[in-house]
């Protein structure tokens, strides 16, 4: 009995003589063999163990041309996945079944929380995407809109929490609430360390004067900010300024940032060229008298040859300042940003900028010592074979001079240095005649981000303003001193952009309403007009997430009212307006969140600053 369970069973002749013939051939016909074999149990439906080893021998089998690799692995790929997505739907069937009999479990409970990525096969696209895809859709989103995505699983919730808290701003001044807020994320970021690690880049906004409350403040500032593992840039605004000690305790905690601004009245960051591997530096220091030299930005820039990318540098316009020794340095030739604000421009700074070639970005704003030589430096530009000979990777450009109007001759040749410019993205060219930005507007192809200022407007002018500009255009910022009829009369001009986000109508000396200044009747009246007008943009431009009203911003909620059945309903969409944050004293290049780089781009709120009336006044 125990030799007949040891004999193997008895085979067919087609059998043995199959197996008889498989010895004499090949090895390349042995692998097609078993490769035709794995197809045709796939497609039976019979993927199993042993399809996935037939495959496996046939993909180690040398000499296999690159065209039969790719047709065994597709197949194996394909097979796979089938099998993959019918094991998901059966553990979902699974989880559903637990769900109804057993409510409370635990287990059940977990998977819930943690939105397993378990689906039907004919779930909606919505549920099957990968995080990727939601990441890439979050990014486009407002901050504003992104808030509703806390509440719609922890999915979703974990996705704009780490767009939300990639940037925190932190105020600490006069007012209680954001007095309150910033000490409470203080704390947050001591007991949650995932929390911690969200926060990439830390603003503090500083406006207090010096007390025991500020040493307690700054004692609170030490010891928190080495909590703050995942930092990559830094910004402190304000006053007090950034003192030696202070840098000490930074350089301790965060010695490899990547990016670090000090904004301030004063230049008090003795031992700021300590930090090396810097892309990105800012410095803001409206007087000279602090107690770090001017000369420390040289050694910042030397220090930072071979990393820095991105250099933004401004003081006060109203006195004398050159930043010549800095431009010295062999860095400028690396930089691909840069940003002078609110300061004086001698001609070695300007040279030194025309030899930056990869500039891709370039604000000037102020006042150039030399305005005639600074003509003949932009007049220099060429046009050979479509390539610009000054700054030919120039992406984006921001010309703002004080004091320079009467100097046409400039203004030419500035237009004709944008003229044809086909990667130009974002373009202000400050109190440039229209006349000559007319001219060129046509040829900027690639234009999405404008800020123009007519003097004179009338419903012609911005009709031949519209026609002149891409379809494409994502940020529009219309500056006037006069014009023939209130600005949100023009909105509906701006429709065809369907992909604007962002539009600005700004009136010189327009102000909101103000009820110190007019009866409390006047005020309530002008005051409803005001939002009239405002919704009347919102309206009329249907693809706009912000508004901006003479130098105020709203951002859009659009909504149906239930029960709108006819046309004229479905136009007339119920549209509400929430204010945005209005601009501070000694504001970040930033300012409030406008939902994309571009609108942050040409609604920076310090260019040009304001330094004598914050908030509504400015």
């Amino acid at each position: 009995m125990l030799r007949s369970m040891s004999t193997p069973a008895p085979q067919d002749e087609l059998t043995t003589t199959a197996l008889r013939a498989l010895k004499t051939v090949s090895a390349t016909s042995k692998a097609h063999f078993l490769l035709e074999t794995a197809l045709a149990l796939i497609n039976q439906g019979q993927y199993g163990a042993e399809v996935e080893n037939y495959l496996e021998v046939y993909l180690r089998t040398p000499g296999l041309t690159n065209d039969e690799l790719v047709r065994a692995l597709l197949a194996r790929a394909k097979a796979r996945r089938t099998a993959g997505e019918g094991l998901l739907s059966k553990a979902e069937q699974d989880l559903l079944t637990v769900s109804k009999l057993d409510p409370s479990n635990k287990e059940i409970r977990r998977f819930v929380r943690s939105e397993q990525l378990i689906h039907f096969a004919d779930s909606p696209a919505s549920h099957r995407a990968p995080p990727e895809v939601w990441d890439r859709i979050a990014s486009y989103i407002p901050r504003f809109h992104l808030r509703t995505w806390l509440f719609v699983s922890a999915f979703h919730r974990n996705i704009a929490l780490r767009i939300i808290f990639h940037t925190v701003d932190l105020y600490f001044g006069e007012d209680q609430d954001n007095l309150n807020r910033s000490l409470d994320i203080f704390d947050r970021v001591k007991d949650d360390k995932s929390f911690a690690n969200r926060i990439k880049v830390l603003r503090l906004h500083w406006a207090c004067e010096q007390g025991d409350m500020l040493d307690l403040m700054i004692r609170i500032f030490r010891t928190t900010l080495p909590e703050f593992k995942a930092l990559r840039s830094f910004e402190w605004i304000g006053y007090p300024e950034v003192g030696k000690d202070l840098v000490q305790v930074l350089l301790a905690s965060h010695s490899h940032l990547e990016a670090l601004g000090l904004i301030g009245w004063h230049f008090d960051a003795e031992g700021v060229s300590a930090f090396s591997g810097l892309r990105k530096f800012t410095l803001r220091a409206e007087d000279d008298d602090g107690w770090a030299d001017m000369g420390e930005i040289r050694t910042v820039l030397d220090v930072n040859e071979h990393t820095l990318r991105h250099l933004c540098l401004g003081a006060y316009l109203a006195r004398d300042h050159s930043w010549d020794s800095a431009f010295q340095s062999t860095t400028i030739q690396n930089l691909t940003h840069l940003d002078l604000v609110d300061t004086r421009i001698s001609h070695i700074v300007l040279a030194r900028i025309a030899h930056a070639h990869n500039l891709q970005s370039l604000t000037l704003h102020g006042t150039f010592e030399e305005p005639r030589s600074a003509s003949v430096v932009f007049g220099s530009d060429h046009l050979i074979e479509g390539r610009h000979t000054f700054l030919p990777h120039l992406q984006a450009f921001r010309f703002v001079l004080v004091g320079h109007d009467d100097e046409f001759g400039l203004w030419q040749n500035v237009a004709q240095f944008i003229k044809h410019r086909r990667k130009l993205r974002r373009l202000d060219l400050g109190n440039c005649p229209w006349e000559l930005v007319s001219e060129v507007l046509p040829g900027l192809v690639g234009l999405r981000v404008l800020r123009v200022r007519i003097a004179n407007l009338t419903q012609v002018v911005v009709q031949n303003l519209v026609q002149r500009l891409p379809k494409e255009m994502v940020a529009i910022h219309l500056a006037t001193v006069a014009c023939d009829q209130t600005l949100d009369h023009y909105a509906s001009l701006f429709a065809p952009f369907h992909t604007l986000s962002l539009l600005h109508l700004h009136k010189a000396n327009k102000k909101r309403p103000q009820l110190s200044h007019m009866s409390e009747k006047e005020y309530h009246v002008q005051s409803q007009l005001w939002h009239t007008c405002l919704q009347q943009i919102a309206v009329s431009v249907p693809s706009l997430d912000f508004v901006g009203w003479h130098g105020e911003h709203w951002v859009i909620v659009r909504g149906t009212s239930a029960g709108e059945k006819s046309e004229e309903s479905e136009i007339c969409k119920n549209v509400e307006l929430k204010e945005l944050p209005a601009r501070k004293r000694l504001d970040c290049g930033t300012g409030v969140d406008l939902g994309s780089e571009d609108a942050a781009w040409l609604e920076r709120k310090d260019v040009p600053m304001d330094y004598e009336m914050p908030g509504l006044e400015a």
